[in-house]
């Protein structure tokens, strides 16, 4: 095999390999955010299926929602506040 295409494989499976762990990423985040849908529909009512590598994303995400929530709560009020009557 000639060194330009064994660079060439190389650098293809180089870019296979970060559109994999892309794919990977993503697939994960749907994944939590599929659970966490799940628990507010009421759908699932325990995670005892669960890992607990997943269990520790699940719970940062329900943490960072309600962050999200509190913050838009407080914008929400200040608006409130903040109008002439």
């Amino acid at each position: 095999m000639l060194d330009d295409e064994k660079t060439i494989l190389e650098q293809q499976i180089a870019i296979g390999t970060a559109r994999l762990e892309e794919l990977r990423r993503t697939n994960r985040e749907l994944e939590i955010k599929l659970i966490v849908c799940d628990l507010m529909l009421g759908r699932r009512n325990n995670l005892d299926d669960l890992t607990m590598d997943i269990l520790q994303d699940v719970r940062m995400a329900i943490v960072k929602y309600c962050l999200e929530i509190r913050k838009r709560i407080k914008e929400l009020r200040s608006m409130d506040f903040s109008k002439p009557t």
